[in-house]
């Protein structure tokens, strides 16, 4: 069974004012995480996903890029993964990522990918609560059928095509900050500073602590 991973890195990102792809995060871009994720469990091939603006932008030389050709007529992440899985000859799965979840990470990957063996999905996707995460999901080969139709028929809703197949559903805590997405940088600026708070709160329970054992001595 043979498994590619494909990284949607495309949209126009109107909502966070500039391509939020190449934001940074412990000094990789955003999209390098979702790399890095695919590529520990030697996911082949790995594919971006992306448009003529963005390309360029790309620091990437060891995976492929799919571009679309027309930035103006953007048609939704659904287009863009039919664009990629029906371009990758030889693999049974494929495990979609988006491009703005800079906390996803290889516990992940490795977790969904195990629950590919013997299965009769579609799909496999993520779900926390009433929520699902179709954008870090694995497809089937399989789905490429109804995916098809649907683009033919000029539909671009993710759910619509999700209600057509076969889909399991894996719970996951609320909690998780796999499923982070960045829209906005009021968010991305948010989840840093709450991040720096948690650092440096660490380190003074650390020094505490140290300070306790030599006082003890």
């Amino acid at each position: 069974m043979k498994i590619a991973g494909v990284i949607l890195a495309g949209g126009k990102s109107s909502r966070y004012g500039k391509p939020k792809m190449f934001e940074t995060y412990k000094g990789k871009c955003f999209y390098e995480h979702s790399v890095d994720a695919l590529k520990a469990h030697s996911l082949s091939p790995i594919v971006i996903v992306t448009n003529d603006d963005l390309f360029p932008s790309f620091k990437q030389d060891d995976v492929e890029f799919i571009i679309e050709h027309d930035t103006n007529a953007y048609q939704g992440p659904l287009f863009a993964m039919y664009q990629a899985l029906s371009s990758i000859a030889d693999a049974d799965w494929f495990f979609v990522l988006s491009c703005d979840i800079p906390f996803v990470n290889a516990a992940f990957i490795e977790y969904m990918i195990h629950l590919t063996k013997d299965s009769e999905y579609d799909a496999i996707v993520p779900a926390q609560a009433d929520q699902i995460h179709p954008l870090l999901a694995l497809y089937h080969r399989r789905s490429l059928v109804t995916m098809k139709q649907l683009v033919d028929q000029n539909e671009r809703k993710i759910r619509l095509f999700l209600d057509q197949i076969r889909v399991q559903t894996i719970p996951f805590s609320n909690e998780d900050s796999v499923f982070i997405n960045i829209n906005h940088r009021e968010d991305w600026l948010t989840y840093k500073q709450a991040s720096q708070q948690t650092k440096t709160a660490r380190n003074e329970q650390s020094l505490t602590q140290g300070t306790e054992v030599f006082h003890k001595k």
